[in-house]
Formats: C-alpha cells, structure tokens, sequence
C-alpha cells in the first residue's frame, strides 16, 4: 500500500534532470505537474495516497501531457473494474458482509500501474497519435 518515496523522487527528478540536460526542462516541468495535479484533490480528499501523486508527477516528467491523460483514464477504468472484482470477491467468495468490508483500503497503485502499462502499448503501436 505505499509506493517508496526513493522511488518516486528518482523518477520525478531524473525526469526534469534529463529534459534539462537536453534543453527541454519547460516540456517536464508541465507534463509532471499535470501529472501530479491530477491526483492532488483526490489525495487531499483521502481516496489515494501522495505516492500515487508523486508517481504520476515522475511519469509526467518523463513523458507527455497527453500520455499522462492517456493513462489516467485507462487506470481510471481499470480501477473501476479492480475494485468491482474485489468487491465481488469478498462479498459473494468470502460470503463477507459490506459493513466490513466498505472501508478497506484498495491499492490504487496496481490500476495505476496497469494504465500506464496499456497506454505505453497503445502510444508505440500507433493506435493514437500523442502530439503534446
């Protein structure tokens, strides 16, 4: 349940290091902070955790604002489905009751995950055209 913070500063600041070093720091700057945007007013609210902000910020500044889009809203579908599933899992499976199961906590970071995964296939196989 909690994503390292070694892990996400790396990603975020390797990131901007490498689009500085190559003349496009503005480019990294905007993706990550739309990236980590995205996920801020959710964090704040306690519905993810802030090493889901940080990661998607890392993920933004190595990528772009469209694939950061891209795949919030793959992870956000697949997130749909996930907690679907687990709620299907623990009430008819486990044959547990919703009052206590309705407050456990789901790993967001595994739909995230997964979204960023489809969307790095659909970007390299030129199912969409990403131009920002």
């Amino acid at each position: 349940m909690i994503i390292p913070d070694w892990l996400t500063y790396n990603l975020l600041f390797s990131g901007i290091l490498y689009y500085w070093i190559q003349g496009d720091i503005l480019h990294s700057l905007l993706s990550g902070l739309v990236g980590g945007m995205l996920f801020l007013i959710p964090a704040l609210l306690g519905q993810v955790g802030m090493g889901d902000v940080k990661w998607f910020a890392g993920i933004g500044a190595w990528t772009t604002i469209s694939f950061v889009l891209m795949s919030f809203v793959f992870a956000t579908v697949i997130g749909f489905f996930h907690i679907i599933g687990l709620l299907f899992w623990k009430r008819v499976v486990q044959q547990r009751k919703y009052c206590e199961i309705r407050n456990e906590p789901v790993p967001y970071a595994v739909s995230l995950g997964i979204g960023i995964i489809v969307a790095t296939y659909v970007a390299n196989t030129g199912m969409v055209t990403l131009s920002i």
